[in-house]
């Protein structure tokens, strides 16, 4: 399978078994878990950032995309990862100000000035929590750049930043919600449940495991950084919906209990079958094609 044996395989190699019917995606955990894959795909927050960013020049354009890996974690210097959508929401509010460096001549981050980028900054004519976005965002990009040696200083050090205005959370629909505590659908209610009575947010409940309600008759939800003692109506529907699930899919491996299609078993093909159906080493097929 390797013009290179020994050499991490590619995501994009093990994407292929899907036109065969493999299970790829297994295949690449596996690979991943014993640190022989290398993930080559593209991910949908680098796409939209080369899209945005295609208009400005060179080096700019490439010091935005060497933030971005080091934002989100894949250079080896990097620090803590953030979030996709905090990377996504500091470079929406910085490019507005970054279009017109470039518009005004500004091809090289590095010959930012700090006069220079508050009168672009203020051109932008940003207000209230526009303004604090705008600021926050170049700040997270020049600060960036900095400490990975991109650029040598950093013009957003004296930057005002300010707060962003806070806002009153709108009225729920309680009506609404009580529907869905009691609704006869239990995957629905289960989730509803946590929400309710214990604020987790949707990735939370998204991915929780088997493992995070093993204490679930005891009335404990275990999450990254804290546990719970859950309310015995989201213990009760919990719980109603685990045996739902048992009843329902008795032999899935799906680890995330709150899932509408838990997955079946895998049946990995024998060895011959699988040498068979993968030529993908150049050698001659059966037909007598050769493969890449």
């Amino acid at each position: 399978m390797q013009d290179t044996p020994g050499a991490p395989v590619p995501a994009s190699l093990t994407r292929q078994l899907t036109r065969l019917n493999l299970p790829a995606r297994l295949l690449h955990e596996f690979l991943t878990a014993h640190h022989f894959a290398e993930d080559d795909r593209v991910s949908a927050l680098e796409a939209w950032s080369a899209r945005i960013t295609a208009h400005l020049p060179q080096p700019m354009a490439g010091q935005l995309a060497a933030r971005l890996d080091a934002r989100t974690g894949r250079t080896a210097a990097s620090a803590r990862a953030c979030s996709p959508i905090t990377v996504r929401h500091h470079l929406h509010f910085a490019l507005p100000v970054l279009t017109r460096l470039a518009a005004a001549g500004i091809n090289d981050l590095a010959d930012v000035t700090p006069d220079l980028l508050g009168y672009h900054l203020t051109a932008c004519h940003p207000t209230g929590s526009a303004y604090t976005h705008a600021a926050s965002g170049l700040r997270s990009v020049f600060s960036t750049l900095k400490a990975h040696r991109i650029i040598d200083a950093d013009p957003t050090t004296r930057l005002r930043v300010g707060t962003a205005a806070r806002t009153v959370p709108l009225p729920a629909d309680v009506a609404l919600i009580r529907q869905d505590l009691n609704s006869p659908d239990t995957a629905r209610a289960a989730i509803t449940a946590p929400l309710v009575f214990h604020a987790l947010r949707p990735r939370e409940i998204r991915h929780l495991t088997l493992h995070d309600v093993r204490d679930l008759q005891e009335g404990l939800l275990y999450l990254p950084h804290r546990t719970i003692t859950l309310a015995e109506p989201a213990q009760t529907r919990l719980t109603g919906y685990l045996a739902h699930r048992d009843t329902r899919w008795p032999n899935t491996c799906q680890p995330a209990p709150i899932s509408q299609q838990p997955q079946r078993p895998v049946h990995w093909p024998s060895q011959r079958t699988a040498a068979e159906a993968l030529p993908l080493s150049g050698e001659p097929t059966a037909a007598g094609r050769s493969h890449p």
